[in-house]
């Protein structure tokens, strides 16, 4: 008999994470989403661009002290999530979050507290701050994932649009901060993640995680589990399939590319543009994905739609355009402002379209990961393929030389446009490719479910929520 679709009501790993009943995302909620989103990355980088300046010059770090602080910030807030998937499963989805900004709240408030402490107390504190915004984030991304295929998308775009408005007004208020009281700094980031605090319970899903939802966990947590009567099923929780890894491992070539532009950019222009030039390409891209992700996001599930190689066709466009963005960028020393701002245009007309569908992808993805651990572990990989593309890219620019489109200053671009075009024609590929292993599109499943009711083939891929009776 063809199972229900799942009751959107939570995946039982992840503890109440869906929406209301499977259907589709509320205004509310979708107001929630979006709010918690970009306060807290508000706070988050009100205070990131500034917080090694900030320990130096108002609590008396060395250079070296506050460089490891703000190193620890980072990589606990990228790759933290990981550690932290346990405690999401048995707390529920949307208690996780909720538990993620109060103590993304704390951390900060501590930090802008006026104490004294050594070196690593701050390590410490901004660890703490890194991790407990990742384990939001992570919680978050499942719920959503919990919706049904056809609105994930639509979620995640949402999603990237919150992040972007964050990005953007985050350092201004920090900056403004930094001028006028540099004490509240870290006050500000505690006050704005209690705004996204308070947007938590119009968030999807019940505050606790169900009977079921324990046991999953607990079945993943001890490795024995075998509530379906497989041997393992718990630790397959934890083992990415082959699907899944060569997803995460492909799309590592869009974050090596837009490592170079977000990360490595200030560095490669140095004194070709001025600062104030600077702030507004960055803040051109952040005002177009504004403006621009919703309706963006709406063509590209309309391409999704098509019965055949809807997905393959967006990642090879995508990575096509930010291949050739990411060349215009490499240009930018001797082309001047206007030709750095439309490198930008195009980056974020990429950007707008892999960032939210790889999101979605992770969920349809997974395999017999929960979702949460599958957000985790993607987290890691594409966090660690921006670090070492930032790290690999600011080491050839900041080298002295040439200014030239040619020289080896220029050479990550070069690299990254092709990394980019590599990694479209391998998802065009395994677009058109279809293994046992490889899970169907949510709109592929969607439509064969309409065109043959009595299919029985299974339809929730999701499954760790429970079937609708």
């Amino acid at each position: 008999m063809k199972r229900s679709r799942p009751a959107a009501g939570g995946e039982v790993a992840g503890g109440g994470g869906g929406g209301g009943g499977g259907g589709p995302l509320s205004a509310r909620q979708l107001t929630a989403l979006v709010v918690a989103r970009a306060t807290s990355c508000a706070g988050f980088f009100a205070v990131l661009p500034y917080l090694g300046l900030w320990l130096v010059d108002s609590r008396g770090l060395t250079g070296a002290d506050a460089g490891l602080v703000v190193g620890a910030a980072i990589l606990a807030n990228r790759a933290g999530g990981v550690l932290l998937v346990p405690l999401i499963h048995r707390l529920g989805l949307k208690a996780s979050v909720g538990a993620g900004y109060l103590g993304a709240a704390v951390a900060f408030a501590v930090l802008g507290a006026g104490l004294r402490l050594p070196a690593y107390g701050w390590l410490v504190l901004a660890a703490l701050a890194g991790l407990s915004l990742a384990m939001a984030t992570t919680a978050m991304k499942a719920q959503v994932a919990a919706f049904p295929p056809d609105q994930r998308l639509r979620g995640f775009s949402y999603l990237n649009m919150a992040v972007n408005a964050g990005s953007a007004v985050g350092p201004v208020i920090g900056g403004a901060l930094l001028e006028w009281h540099a004490g509240w700094l870290p006050l500000a980031a505690a006050v704005l993640d209690l705004v996204a605090l308070a947007a938590v319970p119009a968030l999807p899903g019940a505050w606790r995680a169900s009977e079921p939802a324990r046991q999953a966990a607990a079945e993943a947590d001890d490795g024995d589990g075998d509530g379906d009567g497989e041997k393992g099923r718990g630790r397959g929780r934890w083992l990415p399939q082959r699907p899944f890894v060569a997803f995460s491992l492909l799309v590592c070539g869009t974050w090596v590319a837009y490592a170079q532009v977000f990360d490595v950019l200030p560095a490669y222009l140095g004194d070709a543009i001025s600062t104030r030039d600077l702030g507004l390409v960055f803040t051109l891209n952040a005002v177009l994905v504004v403006a621009l992700q919703v309706p963006v996001s709406a063509l590209s599930r309309r391409v999704l739609s098509r019965p055949h190689a809807g997905f393959g066709l967006l990642c090879t466009a995508a990575n096509v355009i930010l291949a050739a963005a990411v060349l215009l960028f490499a240009f930018g020393r001797t082309g001047g402002l206007g030709l750095i701002l439309a490198a930008m245009v195009l980056f974020t007309l990429s950007e707008l379209v892999w960032s939210p569908l790889y999101d979605a992808q992770v969920s349809e993805r997974r395999g017999k990961l929960s979702t949460t651990a599958a957000y985790a572990l993607a987290g890691v990989a594409w966090g660690a393929a921006e670090s070492a593309g930032a790290w690999l890219g600011t080491l050839l620019v900041v080298r002295p030389g040439e200014a030239g489109v040619l020289s080896p200053a220029a050479a990550p671009y070069w690299g990254a446009a092709a990394l980019a075009l590599l990694t479209g024609l391998a998802m065009s590929w395994s677009g058109r490719r279809r293994t046992p292993d490889t899970p169907l599109s949510g709109h592929e499943r969607n439509s064969r479910s309409h065109d043959n009711p009595h299919d029985d083939s299974d339809d929730s891929h999701d499954v760790d929520m429970p079937a609708r009776p």
